[in-house]
C-alpha cells in the first residue's frame, strides 16, 4: 500500500457508508467516510487518532475492497462524473469539524468558543487557514502541548 497514493471508495465502500450493511468498527468507518478520492493516503492517516492505528484502518478497507488506488487523475475526473450529488472543488467541512472538535477537546476556554465559531463560519480551506495564527495563540493554553502540536502538525498535513 502506497500511502503517497490517492484512494476513493469503491461500490462496496459506498454501500458501506450509506447502508453499513458490512457493520464496520466505528473508527474504520469513520477513514472510509474520510476517503474522497482527492486525499492521499498519508493525509488521510493523519486524521486518525495515531498514525500506526491509520494506518491498519486503511489496509483493512483497502484488503476489503472497500477502496481502491486511484491509476491516474482521468480516473479521478470520470469518478467525479459519474458521483453524484457533485461536491465542491473545496469541501472543507470534515476539516472544520475536525479542527472545532479538536481546540474544544484542548482547550475549554471563551477564546477557544469564539473562535470555532469563526472556523466553522469558513467556506473554503483559504479561509480556513487565516485563523491558524490565532488558533496557535487559543492551543498555548492547552493543558497538554504536546497534543496541542500533533494537532497543529495534523491539520496542516491536511490542508497543505
Amino acid at each position: 500500500m502506497e500511502l503517497s497514493s490517492v484512494f476513493s471508495k469503491t461500490a462496496k465502500g459506498l454501500d458501506e457508508v450509506s447502508t453499513r450493511a458490512h457493520r464496520l468498527p466505528a473508527r474504520v468507518r469513520a477513514l472510509l467516510i474520510m476517503i474522497d478520492g482527492h486525499r492521499t493516503g498519508s493525509q488521510v492517516v493523519a486524521l486518525s487518532a495515531s498514525v500506526t492505528e491509520g494506518k491498519r484502518h486503511l489496509a483493512a478497507l483497502l484488503n476489503g475492497g472497500f477502496i481502491q488506488a486511484q491509476s491516474a487523475p482521468a480516473t479521478a475526473a470520470s469518478q467525479r462524473a459519474t458521483a453524484s450529488p457533485t461536491l465542491p472543488d473545496e469541501d472543507i467541512s470534515l476539516a472544520k469539524s475536525y479542527v472545532v472538535h479538536s481546540l474544544h477537546e484542548l482547550v475549554a476556554s471563551a477564546d477557544a468558543r469564539a473562535l470555532s465559531e469563526e472556523i466553522a463560519k469558513a467556506m473554503t480551506a483559504d479561509e480556513l487557514r487565516q485563523h491558524f495564527g490565532r488558533l496557535r495563540v487559543v492551543l498555548g493554553a492547552a493543558a497538554d502541548q504536546k497534543k496541542a502540536k500533533l494537532f497543529l502538525e495534523k491539520i496542516a498535513l491536511v490542508l497543505d
